[in-house]
């Protein structure tokens, strides 16, 4: 089996066992890129119960009898770092252990430096020499950094020791893993020096039959030559760090400046409520509307098709998917000028930049860009050949080969250090 511990809870619904519409997803595109090769793939995860309301996305129930998937509940969340060290660490570690010895290739990550809970299923791994993949989605030292900015000497020393904490466990984790995929530029440059084997990736889930067709596009983007306004969206959790609130303030200051834009929030989080009242406050009920949550999948990407731009203001370093997403949709991306986003402007040419440290200078960014509407066609435009690339078809091709190269490596590694007599030398 192809295994994957993760932090990423699988719910419980009585017997029944349930992921999140966007993480089923991704399962179905990694079964389907192996056609079977490792086995069925495994997901081994904490529980939470399928009624509660700590979650921003529909679920689907994965049945014991679904070809190629199995899911494993772990322990009950909430858990805290204590309870965990003194109480949950033990039986998570057997059953990681059980399932290790099984898996054919171990998927993980290092989701926490102080509640490892998928980073056991590596350290198993290690131990019981078994192909290894590691994934890092986040330049979390950087994100952390970011996030403390400005707040109290002991809050910026304990993010400090933490982002210690953690990218010496991450560095380990590199010089050890058959494959390191590194999210974005900046993760290559703080690990990949380090990493055996790492590849700089990008990860989507819309199909090339998902990307808007180009006479679709057309339209749309023939409609912005009229006066109606630039319809700007944002699809994905809501939580402080994605700097919701900073959006809200643009799209305020872009609108007194004479720009007509209008924002629409897909999604859901427990900053949901602050930012209907923030909205409130500004005046901008009319042009500001909340949707709540949405499943992923072909039906949400044609929503996304129906807007102008994706707008993004997150407060510290972040990789999100919706970025690519948004390109299916044929959207450019109007964000923060943020490490991953510099990126996405420099590969793809479908950004603009919003200089996150002058807000004035940002509001006249976004506010310059919905007036020149033949710029954000050309954009949307650039989006869309982005996301033919990117693809999922695509991009699980090249990550399946890079998977079965390097457990092919991994394999010849070992056989070569057997003993003549053919018996493995314990450990």
């Amino acid at each position: 089996m192809y295994l994957v511990p993760i932090h990423v809870p699988i719910y419980l619904d009585g017997d029944r066992t349930l992921v999140t519409t966007e993480w089923h997803r991704s399962l179905v595109l990694l079964r389907d890129s192996f056609a079977g090769r490792f086995g069925t793939i495994t997901v081994a995860a904490p529980t939470l119960p399928a009624g509660g309301n700590d979650r921003e996305q529909a679920l689907l129930e994965v049945t014991p009898g679904e070809e190629g998937l199995r899911l494993v509940p772990g322990f009950a969340l909430p858990c805290r770092t204590r309870s965990y060290w003194t109480r949950q660490r033990k039986p998570w570690r057997r059953q990681l252990d059980a399932l290790v010895a099984e898996a054919a290739v171990v998927h993980s990550a290092l989701d926490d430096a102080f509640r490892p809970l998928a980073f056991e299923g590596f350290l198993s791994a290690v131990r019981q020499d078994k192909p290894t993949v590691f994934v890092q989605d986040t330049d979390i030292v950087l994100q952390q950094r970011q996030l403390t900015a400005g707040q109290s000497m002991p809050r910026r020393m304990k993010s400090w020791v933490y982002g210690r904490v953690y990218e010496r466990m991450c560095r380990w984790a590199v010089r050890r893993a058959d494959l390191s995929l590194l999210k974005g530029s900046a993760l290559m440059r703080r690990y990949g020096a380090d990493a055996v084997n790492a590849r700089n990736f990008h990860d989507t889930s819309f199909s090339s039959g998902d990307v808007i067709a180009e006479s679709r596009l057309e339209e749309r983007l023939d409609s912005l030559r009229s006066d109606r306004p630039v319809r700007l969206v944002y699809c994905g959790r809501l939580v402080a760090r994605k700097g919701l609130d900073h959006s809200l303030r643009l799209v305020a200051a872009a609108r007194a400046s004479g720009a007509g834009v209008t924002f629409d929030v897909i999604g859901d989080g427990p900053e949901r409520a602050a930012l209907e009242a923030q909205a409130r406050s500004a005046g901008l009920e009319a042009v500001v509307r909340f949707h709540g949550p949405a499943e992923y999948g072909p039906e949400l990407l044609r929503r996304l098709s129906d807007f102008d731009a994706l707008l993004f203001t997150p407060t510290a370093e972040d990789t999100p998917r919706m970025i690519f997403d948004g390109y299916a949709a044929g959207l450019p991306l109007l964000a923060y000028d943020i490490d991953y986003v510099r990126e996405r402007a420099d590969e793809e040419k479908a950004a603009v930049l919003l200089p996150s440290a002058a807000p004035d200078a940002a509001a006249d960014a976004l506010a310059g860009v919905c007036r020149d509407r033949e710029r954000l066609a050309g954009l949307a435009r650039a989006a869309r050949r982005a996301a033919e690339y990117h693809s999922a078809e695509n991009w699980y091709r090249r990550r399946a080969e890079w998977t079965i190269d390097a457990v092919e490596r991994h394999h010849a590694r070992t056989s070569v250090s057997l003993p003549s007599a053919g018996v493995v030398k314990s450990s």
